[in-house]
């Protein structure tokens, strides 16, 4: 079955009407993550109130109900009222609770013992199931923290750049890099601190591999990074292309400039979000070709 051709059970409004652009707020989301809570973990409500006032400084209004001699935890109103930056967060403190309150042993295929965590992984997929069928703009990490979704082949790139960035000598790379992303996530993005904080990611990996340079910039990349790029090619053929990788790696890095410097007007000049998603994706491509450059200039490739 082709992809326009009508999907067998699914619902109208995902199989007939327009999606667009991902957005950024749902309210059938947040009807969502309160339905699931209910359904399925009520009797927590209390122990999940207080985790979540703790841990997130989130409150869940309660009222007493003198007829059931209890008291109602109104995570309705939380999840339908709150600001969706507070809603998002509490994506990821719930499945703490969970993680933290449910664990289960397991014998893993080596014989050695381990855990895994049922309500916190259900939990998990549950979130991103519904982010993605009401398309809104975020996706949970493994640990369901909350990051800004673009498409797939971006957090691909995320990912594989931060795996490459595992050598603590990189720390101060990842950081900034990672930072990059927390400023997309932000509501509304700041894409004009993504793209800075990509410049210094790039800034900071530039300066391990050459330490006797003190700023990055289009004439450090052409003529300190890219001979060792160069000296690094196993045939000519991958010489030349890394050759023109390099000039677009410096192109990059003078387009940057253009926002980490004042613009000399009265007001603030920030880059579109399409422009900074370029930026911090074709920043993790960069990461991902110099990071293991600099490791073996010092021998731990």
């Amino acid at each position: 079955m082709g992809d326009s051709e009508p999907k067998t059970g699914e619902l109208f409004t995902r199989q007939y009407i327009a999606r667009g652009v991902p957005t950024q707020d749902s309210v059938l989301l947040r009807n969502r993550l309160d339905a699931y809570l209910q359904a399925n973990h009520y009797a927590e409500y209390a122990k999940l109130a207080s985790y979540l006032r703790q841990e997130g400084g989130l409150i869940i209004s309660t009222f007493y109900s003198e007829k059931y001699n209890s008291t109602y935890y109104n995570f309705s109103q939380f999840f339908t009222e709150s600001r969706i930056e507070f809603v998002l967060s509490s994506i990821t403190l719930v499945w703490r609770y969970f993680k933290v309150n449910d664990r289960q042993p397991v014998t893993n295929p080596d014989r050695s013992f381990g855990y895994i965590f049922p309500k916190a992984t259900a939990w998990r997929d549950f979130v991103n199931r519904a982010l993605r069928e009401e398309n809104v703009g975020y996706i949970a990490d493994h640990e369901c923290g909350i990051h800004f979704f673009v498409d797939e082949e971006f957090e691909r790139n995320r990912a594989s750049a931060l795996a490459c960035l595992a050598n603590p000598r990189h720390a101060g790379v990842r950081v900034a890099f990672e930072q990059s992303h927390a400023y997309l996530d932000s509501n509304p993005a700041d894409t004009k601190a993504a793209v800075r904080s990509s410049f210094e990611s790039l800034e900071i990996l530039a300066r391990l591999i050459d330490p006797a340079s003190k700023n990055l910039n289009r004439w450090m990349v052409e003529n300190k990074i890219k001979p060792l790029a160069l000296s690094a090619a196993i045939n000519a053929t991958e010489g030349m292309m890394l050759d023109k990788a390099m000039d677009g790696i410096a192109q990059l890095v003078d387009g940057i400039h253009s926002f980490r410097h004042g613009q000399g007007t009265p007001d603030p000049v920030s880059p579109s979000l399409a422009t900074a998603v370029y930026v911090v994706a074709s920043t993790a491509a960069a990461l991902r070709l110099l990071a293991p450059l600099d490791l073996a200039s010092i021998g731990d490739a």
